[in-house]
């Protein structure tokens, strides 16, 4: 109790022309040999009947092992509805409070929405995590809540920063103070916020203090970046496991791969005939089971992947294990049958069904086909009204199919089935060099421009077409050669209600996943480069879109038609750069990659088409310039099967 009398003080800044705040402050108190934590939050409770001021201290004390149970410190000084405003009577002790109200808040939500409007980059929360401990921060243009709200985000992100593994109870080590006062011991904090007006300003004040505005993220992953950015994602399998077969005295290999922010954990079980009964396998906690010595017969097994927004566990596979004169007997299976995997096109048979579809599609004959891409003790202390709380089968590229192998749903892709995948190829160009097509300029018009070819030009691929989108001021035209684009274009911009810009597309159905790398931009003033999926070639379609602009990433989306646009803008460096677009059912979600591998996801909006088939391909727009070029590869559009 004497301790916490004596952290129980205020300093009235109205009587020198100051301004009356509440202040929070979160501690680690050593009180007769063990460490509590302690949240205090204090107010200028007004003058009492003799004119004398007044002020309320109200302290929640916890033990170390009730901490985890809790959302950080700064969400239970704004959020708990519990915290005392008014008090007339002699300090008190709570014994018997209702305490449910501490437990049932919620974390602090992810992205950092705060840190990516306070500075204009989310990831510069970690900047905060990074600051020298003591060091004082300028916050007298910020209010409370923005304060802890910026506090409560970057205690999240110790998620990825913290060597313990154990952050929710890191969280509770981070002391800090949103306004110091001169009676503090500064050593008590390790986040020290100062205000102009309180004279401890002057006091505490050194030559490393700046405003938490300017906080800046000296490292950050790609990891980190995305979860900053792109907030916390349960897992899914992008590449569910698979049956599997192998020979006695053979080591045979599972494998599985899922997506989610932080990256998945995994388990592997085995699994009895019933389903019923799973027992996790010793040390199998990665991607691959690698079966040593798997038993003669059918066994059978699955995996699950975790991490702290949620787990997903696979369906029961098995593992089929044969001896050598048992597997030499059994009839050769024809290619697409049984587990023997699907047949591998070569490169003439290949070209040969190009040559074939396309002189049907000249002659007005069948529609061209799909290709099949195969992708594998409780403590209660108060004070002046206070109180402590309890508390695949193989990777199959097909030469024409563009699927770059940095793609982490394409990648390792022996675990993949047909029936979950499937890629609408860009069929390859037969013509030597780089054949264009030209749009010429026209006046805007509701219906679908005209496309003129130019003498000696040559068509896009297959299913791929150029469209105007609005009012294109200069001609226009867009070249295919060795799985590349090269698209030049015009239109003042992918605005707010109207869009302008040069956009060469082919349809795409339902639920889609749509990567490229934007190879090269020309960055002038105001230009835009990057990938869309659109509902219709209308000026003021729903679509998505992420590109390049000049040095920042540009994500983009209309959520509905003749709604404003709404954008959100992340600094990096100019292409090349990898772009994603993931569309599931009516959502689609953003990312883009510096490697290719790891990506940093932007957000999931809500955008609805009215049609299965929508639009999806390459847009650019030169804003003030004449016309941009740019530079697409790698680019994959693969349907996916929802679960």
């Amino acid at each position: 109790m004497l301790q916490l009398e004596k952290l129980s003080y205020y300093q009235h800044l109205s009587l020198t022309g100051g301004q009356e705040r509440p202040i929070y402050c979160c501690r680690v108190l050593d009180l007769r040999g063990s460490r509590y934590h302690v949240l205090t939050r204090i107010q200028d409770a007004g003058l009492d009947f003799t004119g004398r001021t007044n002020f309320l201290a109200h302290h929640l004390v916890f033990a170390p092992e009730e901490i985890r149970q809790f959302a950080s410190p700064p969400i239970l000084l704004e959020s708990w509805p519990g915290w005392v405003s008014a008090w007339n009577t002699e300090p008190t002790l709570f014994e018997n409070e209702e305490w449910s109200t501490l437990a049932s808040l919620p974390h602090a939500a992810m992205p950092a929405a705060n840190w990516q409007q306070l500075t204009g980059d989310a990831v510069n929360g970690f900047g905060l995590l990074e600051a020298r401990a003591g060091l004082a921060f300028h916050a007298h243009d910020l209010a409370d809540a923005q304060v802890l709200a910026l506090f409560a985000e970057s205690l999240e992100l110790l998620e990825l920063r913290d060597p313990r593994h154990d952050f929710r109870a890191t969280a509770w080590q981070y002391t800090f103070t949103t306004s110091l006062q001169e009676q503090d011991n500064p050593a008590d904090f390790r986040w020290r916020c100062l205000h102009s007006d309180n004279p401890a300003a002057n006091r505490f004040a050194g030559p490393e203090t700046r405003a938490l505005s300017e906080i800046r993220t000296q490292r950050v992953t790609d990891e980190e970046a995305m979860l900053a950015r792109g907030g916390r994602q349960a897992p899914r399998f992008v590449v569910p496991p698979q049956n599997g077969n192998s020979i006695v005295g053979e080591a045979a290999r599972l494998c599985a791969k899922a997506e989610g922010m932080p990256a998945p954990a995994y388990q592997w079980f085995t699994v009895d005939r019933t389903g019923k009964s799973q027992q996790p396998i010793a040390g199998a906690t990665a991607e691959e089971l690698l079966v040593i010595n798997p038993p003669m017969g059918i066994s059978r097994y699955l995996v699950r992947a975790a991490n702290s927004e949620g787990e997903v566990t696979s369906q029961v596979i098995t593992l089929s294990v044969e001896t050598k004169a048992q597997a030499a007997s059994r009839p050769t299976a024809p290619p697409r049958a049984g587990n023997s995997g699907p047949h591998v096109r070569t490169p003439e048979e290949i070209e040969r069904q190009r040559q074939r579809l396309q002189a049907e599609e000249e002659q007005g004959g069948k529609p061209i086909r799909k290709w099949p891409f195969i992708t594998l003790g409780i403590l209660f202390v108060g004070l002046a009204g206070g109180a402590i709380a309890l508390l695949s089968n193989g990777v199959k590229k097909s030469p024409p199919i563009a699927v770059q192998p940095h793609d982490a749903n394409v990648a390792q892709s022996h675990l993949a089935q047909a029936s979950n995948a499937e890629v609408k190829p860009m069929t390859p160009a037969t013509a030597t060099g780089a054949p264009k097509i030209a749009l010429a300029a026209a006046p805007t018009s509701s219906q679908e421009p005209a496309i003129s070819f130019s003498e000696n030009l040559s068509p896009l691929p297959a299913s791929w077409g150029a469209r105007k989108i609005g009012n294109l001021p200069v001609a226009t035209w867009a070249s295919f050669a060795t799985n590349e684009f090269t698209v030049r274009g015009s239109g003042a911009n992918i605005g707010p209600d109207q869009d302008n810009f040069f956009f060469v597309q082919r349809t795409a159905t339902n639920s889609v996943d749509f990567t490229s790398r934007l190879k090269k931009a020309d960055l002038r003033n105001a230009s835009r480069h990057g990938i869309m999926m659109r509902e219709s070639i209308k000026a003021d379609a729903s679509f998505g879109f992420i590109g390049l602009s000049q040095n920042l990433i540009f994500w983009a989306h209309r959520d509905a038609d003749a709604m404003p646009s709404q954008f959100i803008t992340v600094p990096i460096v100019p292409a090349p750069v990898y772009l994603r677009l993931v569309r599931r059912t009516n959502s689609i979600s953003s990312a883009y990659s510096t490697d290719g591998f790891h990506w940093i996801w932007l957000g999931t909006n809500h955008i609805t088409f009215s049609q299965p088939e929508y639009l999806a391909g390459l847009a650019v727009s030169s804003g003030t310039a004449p016309s941009v070029e740019a530079v697409f590869d790698r680019l994959s559009i693969k349907n996916l099967k929802l679960e």
